[in-house]
């Protein structure tokens, strides 16, 4: 008994949408319009990014300070002649004003006022960071959104597909020719497919309230995810990679210009050998006698000791800086190497399941599907072939998210190591990897998941 159509036109879905993400790869190949907009609308509203743009404010206000003489003393005071008040009639009674001020030895000004522009900078590189940050992570959590959504459409096809294989069981167990058990069998698919959507459906939830947050708005704002992703290839060969890597990573300048601040800081430590020294001066109301003045000077000698120590513990902080900035090229270095190799696998993978495993799936469903219709074969053996086929379908595409999303993290030049590279090289069988935000502001910040979530894979055996 030949089956309906629709199963016919459900099962060759694999290979419609591979023909689907080839014709779709030119439109997608300059980035998807709507991931475009919702970028610019999270660099414009995402209150911890605009929380870091004024810590960075704050920081540039810092030079002004250290670079600034200490503000001056006056004071007040009234020196009395005996127990009773005898202003104008004892020559050592009098009431005057004073002033003060230290005079720090000259160059210590200008070297705290390098120090501290050394520092602000610094803040300058943490916007960066989470600025690139957030660009990651929202692309991640969009094809997060993307990811969960597809795969939640692809529960609802199969489902279909089961309803249709349990009503031509139920045609052949009323004909006699099947049994009750490929009659259940198939109602067994078909009420866990329904627990399936219903996972991805809430996932899918939990990834738009992600997205949302991050773009400052209502977590259950709607968002549009058009389209198919496509693999598209990178243009830039690893040597090239590296060196936009290092020319653009945050951690990288921060670490060359924390040289320059400590640089200055042993030059200031130096300095500190010098002394510092205070003038004072004073006027003095006699009453009817002449007034008096008075004007002082005095060195402050720094504590040697003291300035050693200091000086020993600016030299060091030197030498571990100098030390970082080779650790963080290194790891940039491993981290663009790790990440390419993560990309390059996953394209050669995508090209397997598009050009050999959809469309061999495919076949053996619709083999699996005429030997059943012709009488000849069983049930179970349409049900292995399309649960095969949901599978490497639902492989396809987290595979497709996983690489977008470390093509995102890729242009983010940062520090963190590629997640997912196990489950890329095992064709995408257990997980997608997750992405993290870097909190504005701290160069650092929440985690939060990304195109995918670990799990395992569909069983419909």
């Amino acid at each position: 008994m030949p089956l309906p159509k629709t199963f016919l036109a459900a099962a060759l879905g694999a290979s419609l949408s591979a023909t689907t993400v080839l014709a779709d790869a030119e439109r997608h190949q300059e980035g998807d319009r709507v991931l475009q907009a919702l970028v610019e609308e999270a660099l414009a509203r995402n209150p911890e990014l605009a929380a870091s743009r004024q810590h960075e404010l704050a920081a540039q206000a810092r030079p002004v300070q250290a670079g600034s003489r200490p503000g001056p003393t006056v004071g007040v005071f009234y020196q009395n002649d005996g127990a009773t008040p005898s202003l104008g009639r004892e020559p050592m009674t009098m009431l005057g004003v004073s002033g003060g001020q230290d005079i720090p030895y000259p160059g210590k000004l200008g070297l705290r006022r390098q120090v501290a522009e050394a520092e602000a900078a610094l803040a300058a590189f943490e916007v960066e960071r989470a600025r690139l940050g957030l660009v990651g992570s929202v692309r991640a959590a969009y094809h997060g959104l993307w990811l969960a959504r597809g795969l939640a459409d692809l529960a609802l096809e199969q489902r279909a597909v089961w309803q249709e294989v349990q009503e031509t069981a139920r045609v052949r167990h009323a004909s006699a020719v099947g049994s009750q058990q490929e009659m259940l069998r198939a109602q067994v698919e078909v009420t866990r497919l329904q627990a399936l959507h219903a996972q991805h459906h809430a996932e899918a939830r939990a990834r738009l309230a992600q997205l949302n947050s991050l773009l400052g708005r209502a977590a259950d704002t709607p968002v549009e995810t058009p389209g198919p992703l496509t693999v598209v290839p990178e243009m830039r060969s690893a040597a090239e990679t590296v060196a936009w890597t290092e020319a653009n990573s945050p951690e990288l300048k921060a670490a060359v210009r924390v040289i320059e601040r400590d640089e200055r800081a042993v030059a200031l430590a130096r300095r500190e050998f010098k002394p510092d020294f205070n003038v004072q001066g004073g006027l003095m109301y006699r009453g009817s006698l002449p007034p008096m003045w008075q004007a002082a000077a005095s060195v402050m000698l720094p504590s040697r000791a003291r300035v050693r120590a200091a000086l020993a513990e600016a030299e060091a902080r030197l030498a571990a800086s100098k030390a970082r900035l080779d650790d963080v090229r290194l790891r940039l270095r491993a981290v663009v190497e790790q990440r390419l190799a993560l990309l390059d696998a996953a394209r050669q993978i995508e090209v397997t399941y598009r050009e050999g495993l959809l469309p061999q799936g495919d076949l053996a469903v619709q083999s699996a599907t005429a030997t059943y219709a012709a009488g000849q074969g069983s049930q179970v053996a349409v049900l292995e072939a399309a649960a095969a086929l949901l599978d490497d379908r639902t492989d396809y595409l987290r595979l497709l998210a996983a690489h977008a999303v470390e093509s995102a993290r890729l242009e983010e030049a940062s520090l963190d190591p590629p997640t997912g590279m196990d489950s890329l090289l095992m064709h995408g069988r257990s997980a997608m990897p997750s992405a993290r935000m870097r909190a504005p502001g701290a160069m650092g910040g929440p985690t939060i998941a990304a195109a995918g979530t670990p799990g395992a894979r569909t069983e419909m055996r």
